[in-house]
């Protein structure tokens, strides 16, 4: 169990001086970028802390109380560029996109009927996000562009405290979690795999693997019916990453970065609804809308 596993930091002026003018001149590339020597510097800080589960989870407040700090499309410039220092952006979909835009496409959408989770405006399903792909990867970058007119609070969790309850609490439930369930490489192509929803790492500590509208939804495709035991673990999961106990709340605004371990810090949201008139980034953009729809930007890193 980490001491502070979720903290909220902010640049400071020396920061915020060399990323304006980084985003005033023309050559916006990642050599370029990475002459912003003290911004860098918060975010080696940030990564270290993280690989040594002292704090797993921040939020990285850019535009702090100034929303007008850095404009979307700015955001949406440096996003893309803090990932690529931190490693490797992998790709998240069929068309190998690397940036995916998190935002309700049609208030009808479900996870239960084959929708992605950052394509919908549901909430709950307390996960990580490293269901889709078998291989492991480490940090999760997800930046606020837009909220949404009411809800969508962001829901982080202690993995590694809820782990420790599971050991202390509910051996039973540790161990059939540490064991293989299905998986279904949702939106990434069209294939099953085995994995468990709690390994370790080399130092021991807990790696997750959750979302469980898909693995149920990969164990009816491979009409593998769960069985009781493997229901009793996730309803013991389940409760303990619903705990307020485990949990920090934040409803993130624009310019906040959350930037995580992504199997050792659990996350979700409270449902949300969008503005009754609002619409998708590319509309807003266009001058087709007043206001935008609550709009992350997604980012999956390998160190």
């Amino acid at each position: 169990m980490t001491a502070q596993f979720f903290e909220i930091v902010a640049p400071d002026t020396a920061a915020h001086e060399q990323l304006r003018s980084f985003l005033s001149c023309e050559d916006k590339s990642l050599e370029r970028f990475k002459q912003c020597s003290e911004f860098l510097k918060l975010i080696d800080k940030l990564m270290m802390n993280m690989d040594c589960a002292t704090t797993t989870a921040y939020v990285l407040s850019l535009c702090g109380n100034d929303s007008d700090r850095y404009s979307i499309e700015e955001l949406r410039t440096l996003n893309p560029l803090i990932g690529s220092v931190m490693g490797e952006l992998l790709v998240q979909n069929e068309n190998g996109d690397k940036v995916i835009s998190v935002y309700d496409r049609d208030r009808l959408g479900s996870m239960f009927d084959g929708a992605r989770y950052h394509q919908t405006r549901e909430g709950g399903s307390i996960h990580t996000d490293n269901v889709n792909i078998p291989e492991a990867w480490d940090y999760l970058l997800l930046s606020c562009l837009s909220q949404g007119e009411v809800g969508g609070e962001n829901i982080i969790v202690d993995g590694l405290k809820v782990q420790q309850q599971l050991k202390e609490r509910f051996p039973k439930a540790l161990q059939t979690l540490e064991e293989n369930f299905m998986w279904e490489m949702r939106g990434v192509k069209d294939a099953l795999y085995e994995a468990p929803i709690i390994t370790y790492n080399d130092k021991g500590f807990p790696l997750f693997r959750h979302l469980r509208p898909y693995m149920e939804s990969a164990h009816r495709k491979a009409s593998r019916p769960l069985t009781k035991e493997q229901l009793y673990a996730l309803d013991v999961l389940d409760a303990l990453t619903n705990s307020s106990e485990n949990q920090v709340r934040y409803r993130m605004n624009k310019g906040d970065i959350l930037i995580n371990i992504d199997a050792q810090v659990l996350h979700g949201r409270t449902c949300f609804s969008d503005a009754f008139d609002a619409v998708n980034f590319d509309e807003y953009l266009a001058g087709n809308g007043s206001v935008m729809k609550r709009t992350m930007e997604r980012l999956w890193i390998r160190k």
